[in-house]
């Protein structure tokens, strides 16, 4: 099995027109019948039903399709890897928590070091199942979660409420966070185990959750908020695309305990390369550590 045939068989399912996906891969209709044809001897299958040059994926096509797409994938990325890891250096940060901040930190490291590459994971599996020498730096909030992690607070931010324009709070100049007790709260949810503050507070003050809305995603918690389906809670750092949004409202919340602390944990200095010490040490001077 060649890697073009699986290249060319991923094509033929796209385009499900054997002249079409001939055309895009610049070979002829002959050559692209023959290669589909190889490789369903190999598998001892057939991956198509056929009606002249029209194609469509049978139900062992659509499974080997999911493989096929997901080894290109993971194939790619090796060799992006290597080629990255040849001819730039990188950085590989992992990333627990959103920070406005902390991307216009990256951003002028990124400026002043413009050969420098970024690979940036947002992070959902539990904080004790992860291996932390996978990464370069880690960037995480400061709790209880966390306390195995050895690094360096950076800032420490209070929440704000951000509330559909529309919505009764929005007339108000500061809330307390017992005022969301009557709306639906869109909070963060990471994982099984891993919700963002807002949530811890809201149980410890019994506050009723059966509305609320779970979501992983900082994108989609926006959405919601700008379309008045809930509200949310958002710390000052990472709130600049919900200020941005016209729809939305944000308002200071009156609770000096609902702050968010960002952390930043580096590898040991003898694990980390050249361009992570050079980093680390930017890092550092932004934020005054």
């Amino acid at each position: 099995m060649e890697l073009a045939q699986i290249r060319y068989f991923i094509a033929a399912a796209q385009f499900q027109n054997l002249s079409k996906a001939a055309r895009v891969l610049n070979i002829t209709q002959p050559a692209l019948s023959k290669s589909i044809s190889k490789l369903e001897d190999e598998l001892d299958v057939t991956l198509f039903d056929r009606s002249g040059k029209s194609i469509a994926l049978n139900e062992y096509g659509e499974k080997f399709l999911e493989y096929a797409i997901n080894s290109i994938k993971e194939l790619d990325d090796a060799v992006a890897s290597v080629k990255n890891r040849i001819s730039s250096p990188a950085l590989y940060i992992g990333m627990y928590t959103h920070s406005d901040r902390f991307m216009r930190c990256l951003g002028e490291f990124s400026k002043a070091n413009p050969d420098v590459s970024f690979r940036l994971e947002h992070l959902e599996i539990a904080p004790y199942d992860i291996d932390t020498n996978e990464f370069d730096m880690l960037l995480y909030p400061q709790s209880q979660m966390f306390r195995k992690y050895k690094g360096d607070l950076i800032y420490s931010d209070p929440y704000v409420m951000a509330v559909n324009k529309s919505n009764p709070l929005a007339q108000r100049n500061s809330v307390c966070i017992s005022d969301a007790a009557d709306q639906k709260i869109v909070f963060l949810k990471h994982s099984n185990k891993l919700f963002d503050l807002p949530y811890h507070l809201c149980v410890s003050l019994d506050i009723h959750l059966s509305d609320s809305i779970f979501t992983n995603s900082n994108e989609f918690q926006r959405w919601m908020v700008a379309n008045n389906i809930g509200v949310c809670f958002v710390p000052r750092g990472g709130a600049d695309a919900y200020a941005a949004d016209s729809d939305i409202r944000l308002i200071p919340v009156d609770e000096e305990g609902l702050r968010q602390s960002v952390m930043i944990g580096f590898k040991r200095d003898k694990h980390l390369s050249a361009i992570g010490k050079k980093f680390a040490a930017f890092v550092c001077e932004y934020f005054e550590i």
